[in-house]
């Protein structure tokens, strides 16, 4: 037979296949061949329920349900069969039965195949009759008189009875298999005379690989044990280099995301040198220093509260979190997360650096916001309440004075009512909430309804508004109509407010390449240069006390800057203490055909 251990294996291996193939080959056909007979014995019951039915149970007898006539006729047909039969009234009761006194048995109504065959032609179910420790397939069928069921057929036959022998399927799958040994066992010893060599000439491979790192490619294309060690092999040297690049790939995606992350990242070891720094730490901590691995960490940051967290997280072995200030190389508010290695002892320390400065600028943003709010709706309410007491403690009957109260608490509840919208105005552009109409907007019609709207409040204080143009033909921009009238009735009302003299308020606008720039400019008091760059922030006056006289709610040019902005331009201001003050709006130009 064989001579190796290969050979062997390979025996085994065929002999293994041959007895499963036979296994499953007989199995296959044995349930063939019992689900055909199972098929032929349910049409033979069938066929039966049916013969039954039409012979026994005719509808034109008048002893059609006569139960000694029917246990009689049913006896018989058993006996010639050879099959259980069983008739049962419409309710359920036995009528007549092949095997059992009818009237000894129970109400049959509830059985699965009487039930079936009540809905469909046919009902079929498997039963074990215990007295008889036998299983029976039934075949159930109604009788139907009149359009009524009156009574049910039933016919069984032993499930033992669809066994069929298998041992002729048997005996030519065991002749075949016995081929397939017969031929595994040739082909297995030329296998065996042709792998022997090279197997040794493999090893010897693996064993120069082994001691000199010398490295003898082999090409086999045999499925034997050769060919397997030989693919073996390649797949363990495709495996280290794949493994290698693997982890070469993932340390470059590390250092790409802490590359990109805006949060500092430091790794520190127990002794407090610097494991890895990403470049937000260097920005954030203003490190100039090329290499900072390997050297300590209050070297190179020279910020004491690092190495205090470091401290405290290796002492506690705990997750801690503190803030700290630092100014190099600019301001900055830091807030310091640390977080220990894994390993006992503590290997070393995380440090996670995430810059508040922007969040503390926004509380500051806020806190102010709410003090200025909270200033301007006192004022007003003050005023109003001041009055309206003045009144009820007599005053209401002061014709002299009465007019005067009340015409003070209207205008500040107007001027109330003017800080509220405002803010909400404000609020919904702010938010992005304001829907805007975006359409072609004639500049010179908002110029003229801005002067004209205003022109009486212009005329009380002796300010004579001009409306210019640099252009000979009509301009256009890309705004929301309302929101334009905002931003010019806004700029004409602060030039009128704040013009504090005589003179001229000047409206105009000229075509500068792809934009439009609407200027407003006036000859009053001026803007001091280090007002200028907080003049569009809310409730920034640079006058408080002149402002309120004035009745502004500080929020007009904020306004201005948010819808300018809303509608893709820009807003900025010229001006000069004494000399008056330009605005000037720059928004996107409408190229509108005009006759």
């Amino acid at each position: 037979m064989v001579r190796s251990r290969i050979g062997t294996y390979i025996l085994l291996l065929v002999v293994a296949l041959s007895f499963i193939t036979l296994v499953a080959m007989t199995w296959a056909a044995s349930e063939e061949r019992q689900s055909a007979i199972r098929q032929e014995r349910l049409r033979k019951l069938e066929s039966v329920v049916q013969l039954v039915k039409a012979s026994v149970l005719n509808e034109e007898d008048p002893e059609l349900l006569n139960e000694d006539r029917l246990q009689r006729h049913i006896k018989r047909y058993a006996a010639e069969s050879g099959l259980y039969l069983t008739v049962i009234s419409d309710g359920g009761r036995v009528l007549a039965d092949s095997m059992y006194a009818p009237r000894r048995m129970e109400n049959l109504s509830d059985l699965s195949e009487f039930r079936d065959a009540d809905s469909r032609d046919f009902g079929y179910a498997e039963r074990l009759l215990v007295d008889q420790d036998v299983t029976m397939i039934m075949v159930a069928q109604q009788v139907v008189s009149d359009g009524k069921t009156i009574a049910f057929v039933r016919a069984g036959t032993p499930k033992a009875s669809l066994e069929s022998s298998s041992g002729a399927i048997a005996m030519v799958v065991g002749f075949i298999a016995l081929g397939a040994v017969i031929a595994g066992i040739f082909l297995t010893r030329i296998v065996e005379a042709k792998a022997v060599d090279p197997v040794i000439d493999l090893t010897d491979a693996c064993d120069a690989l082994a001691e000199n790192g010398e490295m003898k490619h082999l090409w086999n294309s045999s499925r034997d044990e050769l060919g397997q060690l030989v693919r073996h092999f390649q797949a363990m040297a495709l495996a280290v280099t794949q493994r290698e690049t693997a982890l070469r790939d993932q340390a470059n995606r590390i250092e790409t995301v802490l590359g990109s992350m805006v949060e500092g990242v430091l790794a520190v070891n127990s002794d407090r040198v610097v494991l890895l720094a990403n470049q937000a730490v260097r920005r954030l901590l203003g490190i100039r220093a090329e290499n900072v691995e390997g050297r300590r960490l209050i070297e190179i940051t020279r910020i004491r509260a690092l190495d205090q967290s470091v401290q405290q997280a290796m002492s506690t072995g705990e997750a801690c979190s503190t803030e700290c200030e630092v100014t190099s190389p600019f301001r900055r508010f830091i807030n310091i997360q640390a977080n220990c290695l894994p390993g006992d002892p503590c290997p070393g320390v995380v440090l996670v650096l995430h810059d508040m400065t922007e969040l503390r600028r926004l509380e500051n943003l806020r806190r102010e916001f709410v003090a200025n709010v909270s200033h301007e709706l006192k004022t007003p309410l003050a005023a109003i309440r001041a009055y309206a007491e003045t009144l009820h403690m007599g005053a209401v009957n002061d014709a002299e004075n009465r007019d005067y109260f009340l015409g003070q608490i209207t205008d500040q509840s107007d001027r109330l009512h003017d800080l509220i919208m405002d803010m909400l105005q404000l609020a919904r552009v702010e938010a992005g909430q304001e829907v805007f109409d975006i359409t072609d907007v004639n500049v010179a019609d908002i110029a003229q309804w801005s002067v004209d709207s205003l022109r009486d409040k212009a005329t009380a204080k002796e300010i004579r508004l001009v409306v210019e143009s640099a252009e000979d033909d009509e301009i256009y921009v890309r705004a929301d109509e309302e929101g334009l009238r905002t931003i010019v009735g806004n700029l004409v009302d602060n030039a009128v407010k704040y013009s504090g003299k005589p003179g001229d308020v000047l409206v105009r606008w000229r075509a500068e390449g792809e934009e439009v720039a609407i200027s407003v400019q006036d000859h009053g008091i001026g803007i001091p240069q280090e007002a200028q760059d907080r003049i569009f922030e809310r409730f920034f006056r640079v006058d408080k006390a002149r402002s309120r006289e004035m009745g502004g709610t500080g929020l007009g040019l904020s306004i201005v800057k948010h819808l300018a902005s809303s509608f893709g331009g820009s807003v900025d201001i010229e001006s000069a203490p004494g000399e008056g003050s330009t605005f000037t709006v720059r928004l996107k130009r409408s190229r509108v055909l005009t006759n």
